[in-house]
């Protein structure tokens, strides 16, 4: 590990310190408001304790994919992040943007007042802010460290409820995946992570999609209450001015484009 930071290590114990376990995405009241420890870090990354400590101690190579989980889950800011990237010899991605860890007041009312499904999420496409009828249509987007691309792409919940999602999901998400990693390491982890599904990684090569976005877009959903038949929700995308770093995503009721006689889904 280049030695550009000896005093890293240290940095990173005061990144933990400064950052409440209350001010986590999906936090448990039940769990106090003190800094957050090694242990909470493990839990949030999905690695043991022991690995953890060897990552933060310098005695264990950083990945890009874990230096983005770091990143996410303390709130860092650009510059730490690229301290971070250079200290375990990754390549800095050049589209670095700042990690808003508290959602804003007015995104956050704005959200809570839409009459349908309403998410935040960030650069690496992590859920940030849900609002209510988000997490009673589509569960998954409650779980603490949900990611857009990672809980559609990958076998779960998420993609249980893409209808038809070879045909109507998948190629959107890893054209907007296939964009997005272009020279950004974090994004690039995302692909080798959700490409080590054997159906993901037959898409992904037989793909050559490229679009930055596919918002606006219909597609067919699982929605309780619509069950066996799905529902079709407009996807529409939005990137506050104030804001940019982060996109407010919405699941409009829409009509189905093949059977335009069909309700569209309520909010």
């Amino acid at each position: 590990m280049p030695d550009v930071a000896p005093d890293l290590p240290a940095l990173l114990k005061r990144w933990r310190g400064r950052r409440s376990l209350a001010a986590l995405p999906g936090a448990d009241p039940a769990a106090g408001d003190g800094p957050v420890t090694q242990t909470a870090m493990a839990e949030r990354l999905g690695i043991s304790e022991h690995h953890y400590r060897r990552l933060e101690s310098g005695r264990r190579p950083m990945s890009s994919d874990v230096i983005a989980g770091i990143s996410r889950v303390l709130a860092l800011h650009p510059d730490e992040q690229t301290a971070l990237y250079r200290w375990a010899g990754r390549p800095v991605p050049p589209l670095l943007c700042p990690v808003t860890p508290d959602v804003p007041d007015d995104l956050r009312d704005h959200i809570a007042r839409l009459p349908f499904p309403a998410l935040l999420e960030s650069g690496d496409f992590s859920v940030i802010a849900h609002n209510r009828r988000a997490e009673r249509a589509c569960p998954w987007t409650a779980r603490p460290g949900a990611n857009v691309l990672v809980d559609l792409l990958l076998p779960g919940p998420g993609r249980d409820q893409c209808a038809q999602w070879e045909e109507h999901w998948a190629p959107p998400l890893l054209a907007q995946l296939r964009q997005g990693a272009l020279g950004n390491a974090a994004l690039r982890a995302i692909v080798d992570r959700v490409c080590e599904d054997p159906q993901v990684r037959t898409l992904w090569d037989r793909t050559a999609d490229l679009r930055r976005h596919a918002y606006g877009t219909v597609r067919p959903m699982y929605l309780d209450g619509w069950r066996p038949r799905p529902a079709w929700v407009r996807i529409m995308g939005w990137q506050p001015m104030h804001e940019p770093s982060l996109r407010v995503i919405t699941g409009e009721p829409a009509t189905s484009p093949l059977e335009p006689g069909i309700r569209p889904a309520a909010g």
